[in-house]
């Protein structure tokens, strides 16, 4: 072979390149950023609309029907989804995998533009943004003290948020519960209507007498004068001296109709660490960059804010905090790389016995590892649960090779040959087993990389980083490992124990030699085994559970709140103090952050207290049992909707974290919320769904003013000016800004609250006519409290109503998404749906089955291309089946492994099964391809080679077994952060390995010699002549020959 021949013969150059990969790989690794996951972008654009004041019925049809109406032709579409809540509008456009995000987001906003002029002009600009499935805040410093709120709101707006903005990489902090300075005009009614004005009046005279106007330059000489009118009021004090109108010739002021109030703005957010009130930043990463990173960069600031504030009393901390998983994962899975690989290099040594093999053998570990940095900085990789995962389950692969090559110079060495001689034949002898071995390795992962869905491009970095470690390891095992050998080796001296190790090994031949003997003696009973084998594998199966993945303890849990709709904040910060008292002295517990009003909406009757729990190793409960028991122990607590949720990982306003989660899509939503109503209760009455919910309410109070078009067209009032009317003295309305300290704050008019606490209220308002005269609402308008639903979602245009829930495995009854999927069909096939009215599944259970289906497609595929790969090295279309073989063999051993275990069918744990499509033909080929060298080179009979080449090839075949085996053993039973994910996974593998090897070492032989014996039959008749030679002798053996 001319790569390890020139290897051998250039020993220092040799040296350089490899010292070249472990310096170029060593610098990579500094430069690896540190994730969760690999960084994906997904074709996903959102739209938010807001028009204050607007019911959902309103906002559907005047807002989410246009925009919809607009961007829905846009090609590469693959889902349109929207939410039409109060006052707010969301548009979910999904895009095919293949269309590029910027061009989308390019798309839809040209087509905003076109649509812009036929919707609501009071409505606000549409936000268009791509999705960030990294929308979540990587930390959540609060801010406390016994200054007044306004003081503290300050501080953490001005002083801490902005200083933490200035991070490179931060791409927004977003402040809850504070509350900052505002100023109020609070108008009295009766007043009002003593001086016969209107809230316009006092609105156009702030508008008019309390301004700041550029005025332009003037130049004298030299010197050129900024010209600015300033008739701004310094104070409120002086804002109420304002003369808003005059009344038999004397001034009315402000004062004289209301107050003016230097206050704070509405309450609408909250704050709480534990019991104590708290302002809270929530900082989140720009897209794209690495979370470790920037949590680090945030924290270094945090330590300078914490000693600059804390003498003025004020107290910072850290409630949340994304990198501390995401550091422990990655530590968690760099130890069990380290130990994996220390693992098999002892079995190595176990096996050969020799200090000097076992080094050169083992320098491939180090040497592919540090290499695989350089490709994956190159492809702006990072170290992620994926990549890490990738080699530490590779660990075993990346020794194979050398493992094969070591172990066949040392058994030359030890027959005489010299080292340098030795060294190059056995390589050459052995380069094309190897080579086939990598390959199908390769075949394998290629595959799993460029597998199409969402899943596909989570798995993409997994994928090419084992293949590139894999094809480094062989590089490396061609060349530095012969190299080595041929300088370092030499035919040992053993001792008394050496002799006593190789008595047992030699007992292990011999036992093995009886045993294919056997089996080549009888054949049809090993085949039988075989088929009863993997027969029980598929029986087994029926009890193994699918799931998406895993769920992992990360100590750490939300429990959602949903008040009564028309709840205020106060409702809603009671409702979860009495969660935190029935929460209050658990063992399990470290302590509680809460937030209301924390997304977008404000709205102050939904909240989420974050639950930390103590570390893993500091608690006897399980994230699970701590989930569970929270459930029951707050089921005593009424008037609200309480759900027990784990921390999302994914945070997106295009998802939801429910577990389970069915659409039922019609227009009749009466019809729809039955159907809901009725799969609700047969899912309640399993006793096996938690948080059961739907995505349609009805019930939201309304008090809505209808216009009499006739009576207010008689007396010259417009709807619109009915609508400023109550929209400002109600709702408030912002009319004008005040500076101080130099910061702008609004200036806001309102009725006081005595006057506005009943809907009945609202038609005492008085509202000018055209004609200059005021007209109380009444006159022209009635006041009627209805119910609206609260939120209107549609799919691909049509309404739809979304039953979620969350999975509780009960003592007698472990439910898994899978098992959620099949009860729900079946509940949903029950139903009296309408015609043209359907359901389907989303969120997880739509993406498990697309990335089930995208995992399947990938394994056929890999073993095509494995088959290919075997075809072309034994030059057979017929003896690579034999080899293949050993698939089914191992499925037996996985499927079993993971029953025996009580583990699902997920993602991992199917990439796993995948892996074992290459890893278990290595086996195989190595058997096979001495078997076929014996019967070529020495002429030896088919049985007579089997029988030599099984004991020969039987301590490799071992060797890596067991050393990827032991590689993977760390992980398998790995019990840090993380560890749910990728502990099936490799026991996936390991149950995989164990009974393929075991079988495959007996039935591949057998059913080689079955399918020689075909070809030899089928050669027969295709030549329509008798055949002049026994199949199972002669010189020219049948398997290197084509079928």
């Amino acid at each position: 072979m001319i790569l390890s021949d020139t290897a051998i013969r250039r020993p220092v150059f040799t040296t350089m390149v490899i010292a070249a990969i472990l310096v170029f790989g060593a610098v990579s690794f500094l430069d690896l950023g540190v994730d969760l996951f690999p960084r994906v972008e997904f074709p996903f654009i959102t739209i938010v609309s807001v028009l204050p004041g607007a019911d959902p019925e309103t906002i559907e049809s005047t807002v989410t029907d246009p925009i919809e109406e607009a961007v829905s032709t846009i090609a590469g579409i693959k889902r349109l989804r929207s939410t039409s809540a109060d006052s707010v509008s969301q548009v979910v456009i999904e895009f095919e995998l293949e269309k590029d995000v910027d061009v989308a987001y390019q798309e839809v906003t040209a087509r905003l533009g076109t649509v812009r002029s036929q919707l609501p002009a009071d409505l606000e600009d549409p936000v268009v943004e791509k999705l960030d499935l990294d929308a979540a805040p990587i930390l959540s410093i609060l801010v406390s003290g016994d200054q007044p709120i306004r003081e503290l709101t300050r501080i953490a707006d001005k002083t801490v948020k902005e200083r933490l903005q200035r991070i490179r990489n931060v791409g927004q902090v977003v402040l809850v519960g504070g509350r900052e300075r505002q100023i109020w005009v609070w108008l009295d009614r009766s007043r009002l209507e003593g001086y016969g004005l209107s809230v316009q009046d006092i609105e156009q005279a702030l508008r008019t007498g309390h301004v700041e106007v550029p005025g332009g330059r003037v130049e004298t000489g030299p010197t050129e004068y900024l010209v600015r009118t300033k008739a701004e009021f310094d104070s409120a004090e002086a804002m109420a001296s304002l003369i808003v109108a005059y009344r038999n010739g004397s001034p009315v002021r402000i004062r004289d109709v209301g107050r003016v109030e230097d206050g704070l703005e509405e309450e609408r957010s909250l704050a709480r660490l534990d019991d104590r009130r708290a302002i809270a930043l929530q900082v989140r990463r720009q897209s794209g960059t690495n979370t470790v990173e920037v949590a680090h960069a945030v924290k270094a600031e945090f330590a300078r804010l914490q000693q600059e504030l804390a003498p003025r009393g004020i107290r910072l901390e850290i409630a949340q905090d994304l990198s501390v998983y995401i550091e422990e994962s990655v530590r968690e899975v760099q130890f069990h790389l380290i130990f994996g690989g220390g693992l098999a290099i002892l079995i190595v040594f176990f096996f050969l016995r020799n200090i000097r093999s076992t080094v050169i053998s083992g320098l491939v570990i180090p040497t592919a590892v540090i290499g695989t940095f350089v490709l994956m900085l190159a492809l702006g990789f990072t170290q992620n649960m994926m990549t890490l995962l990738a080699l530490t389950l590779a660990i075993g692969l990346l020794i194979d090779d050398s493992i094969v090559v070591q172990e066949n110079t040392m058994r030359h060495v030890e027959e005489g040959m010299p080292a340098r001689q030795a060294a190059s034949f056995a390589t050459n002898e052995i380069a094309l087993a190897v080579f086939a071995t990598t390959l199908s390795v390769v075949a394998v992962f290629v595959p799993v990389a460029f597998m199409k869905g969402m899943v596909g491009r989570f798995f993409f970095q997994f994928g090419l980083t084992v293949t590139f470690a894999v094809m480094i390891s062989m590089f490396v095992s061609f060349t530095l490992d012969p190299m080595l050998s041929s300088r370092f080796l030499r035919k040992p001296r053993y001792g008394p124990l050496y002799n006593l190790s190789e008595r047992f090994f030699g007992a292990i031949d011999a036992v093995y030699e009886r045993l294919l003997g056997w089996a080549l003696r009888h054949r049809a009973a090993t085949v039988g085994l075989a088929l009863a084998s993997f027969a029980g594998a598929v029986a087994v199966a029926g009890l193994l559970g699918s799931e998406f993945h895993a769920k992992e303890d990360q100590s750490e849990f939300n429990i959602r709140v949903k008040a009564p709709l028309g709840s205020a904040l106060p409702v809603t910060d009671a409702l979860f103090a009495q969660i935190r008292e029935r929460l209050r002295g658990q063992p399990w517990l470290d302590y509680t952050f809460l937030t209301i009003g924390a997304d977008s909406l404000k709205r102050v009757n939904e909240g989420t207290l974050y639950v930390r729990m103590k570390g893993k190793n500091a608690r006897v409960e399980t994230q699970e049992d701590a989930i569970r028991w929270t459930r029951r122990a707050l089921e005593g607590i009424r008037g609200a909707k309480i759900s027990v949720e784990i921390v999302p990982r994914v945070s997106s306003s295009a998802f939801k974290s429910m577990d389970i989660q069915l659409d039922l899509r019609g227009n009749d939503l009466a019809r729809l919320d039955a159907i809901a109503t009725e799969i609700l209760g047969k899912m309640r009455a399993t006793g096996s769904y938690a948080d059961l919910d739907t995505s349609y309410e009805r019930g939201n109070p309304e008090a809505n003013v209808y216009v009499k078009r006739d009576r207010a067209a008689d007396l010259g009032v417009s709807p619109m000016a009915v609508a400023a009317t109550v929209k400002a003295l109600v709702g408030g309305h912002d009319v004008a800004t005040f500076r101080a300290e130099g910061d702008r704050y609004d200036v806001s008019v309102r009725l006081e609250a005595g006057d506005r606490s009943r809907p009945e209220e609202i038609l005492a308002l008085s509202v000018r006519s055209n004609r200059g005269t005021l007209v109380e609402l009444r006159n022209v308008a009635e006041v009627r409290e209805e119910a609206g639903p609260v939120q209107i979602d549609r799919y691909n245009r049509a309404r739809q109503i979304t039953v979620m829930a969350n999975l509780e495995s009960t003592g007698t009854r472990r439910m898994l998404l899978g098992d959620a999927v099949k009860e729900l069909t079946r509940f949903a096939e029950e139903a009296d749906f309408p015609p043209g009215h359907t359901y389907a599944f989303i969120g997880m259970a739509e993406i498990m089955e697309e990335s089930f289906a995208n995992l399947r497609f990938a394994l056929l595929l890999a073993v095509a291309v494995i088959y290919m790969v075997l075809a072309s090295q034994f030059e057979s279309f017929i003896h690579p089946l034999t080899i293949m073989l050993s698939v089914p063999l191992a499925i037996v051993g996985a499927l079993g492994a993971l029953v025996a275990l009580r583990m699902s069918l997920n993602i991992f744990t199917f990439i796993g099964i995948i892996m074992l499509m290459g890893l278990v033909t290595k086996n195989g080929i190595l058997l096979i391809d001495y078997t076929n060298t014996l019967r070529r080179r020495d002429g030896l009979a088919r049985d007579a080679a089997i029988l030599k080449a099984g004991p020969i090839r039987l301590r490799p075949i071992l060797m890596t077994t067991f050393a990827m085996i032991f590689g993977m053993l760390p992980t398998a039973l790995g019990t840090g952060a993380g560890a749910e994910s990728r502990g099936p996974m490799a026991v996936a593998v390991i149950g995989g390995l164990t009974t393929s090897t075991i079988l495959t070492l007996v039935v591949v032989p057998v059913v080689y010699t079955l399918l020689d014996d075909l070809a030899g039959f089928v050669r027969m008749h295709l030549r329509r002549a008798p055949s002049d030679s026994d199949a199972s002798s002669g010189p020219e053996p049948g398997p290197v020959s084509t079928a």
